[in-house]
């Protein structure tokens, strides 16, 4: 009698431990950024945080009126209410960190008028973000 009990106990023990390895395995595949059908959702996820902290580091440039920027090709711009450029949201007070996989374009730099896109190699949007931060279908 107990002989049958712990056979049946054991294959049960099996059983479970061979569910739980696919049903990770299944989990592994669908969140692998490679294989996954979320792939595209992701790439485009990151097109649109790279804008999003992209105006967050123009604020700052805005802020600051240009102060900072002495790079030799906007010299004209310092200590004036500056356009925020890729060149300028990349130094050192701004610190805004381009990831290259995602192409930006700044198609107006001032603070009331800012519009900026941005797409992932990999991704199948293009993102759009407006003058208060905020994304734009």
């Amino acid at each position: 009698m107990f002989g049958t009990f712990h056979a049946i106990h054991n294959e049960q023990g099996k059983t479970n431990v061979v569910i739980f390895l696919v049903g990770m395995a299944v989990l592994a595949f669908l969140l692998h950024p490679k294989t996954s059908p979320f792939a595209d959702d992701y790439y485009n996820f990151k097109a649109e945080t790279q804008l999003k902290k992209l105006h967050s580091s123009c604020s700052l440039v805005w802020a600051a009126g240009g102060q900072h920027n002495v790079s030799s090709a906007n010299k004209n711009k310092k200590g004036s209410a500056a356009e925020c450029d890729l060149a300028t949201a990349v130094l050192k007070p701004y610190n805004f960190i381009h990831d290259t996989d995602v192409v930006i374009t700044i198609n107006n730099g001032t603070r009331d008028g800012f519009s900026a896109t941005a797409k992932h190699k990999k991704g199948t949007q293009t993102a759009t973000i407006g003058a208060k931060g905020e994304s734009v279908s």
